[in-house]
This record gives structure tokens, C-alpha cells and sequence, in this order.
């Protein structure tokens, strides 16, 4: 969380108003999610040739 506050931090002192969504899918067992979910989407996309 502390780099979210950094982040916040320097928006905030270059705009008078700062917006922030932060949404996490956080389950045991599962790891580095993120990066499967973009393999399969790119799997997915060469297989239809774009």
C-alpha cells in the first residue's frame, strides 16, 4: 500500500483533486495470476492470427 500512497502523494501535488480505484482478486493458492490471465489472452490472439 505504500506505493499507492506515494502515488497519491504526487498526483496530489499537481491537482487539486486525486481519484483512486484499486481492485484486487487476492485467493490462496493462486500466484502471479496476473501474468497467466495475459498469456491466455495472448495464446488466445495468435490463435485467431491478430
Amino acid at each position: 500500500m505504500d506505493v499507492v500512497k506515494r502515488a497519491v502523494a504526487a498526483v496530489e501535488a499537481r491537482a487539486p483533486r486525486v481519484s483512486l480505484v484499486l481492485k484486487a482478486d487476492i485467493r490462496p493458492g493462486v500466484t502471479d495470476g496476473l501474468t497467466s490471465k495475459v498469456e491466455t489472452v495472448e495464446r488466445y490472439l495468435a490463435q485467431r492470427g491478430d
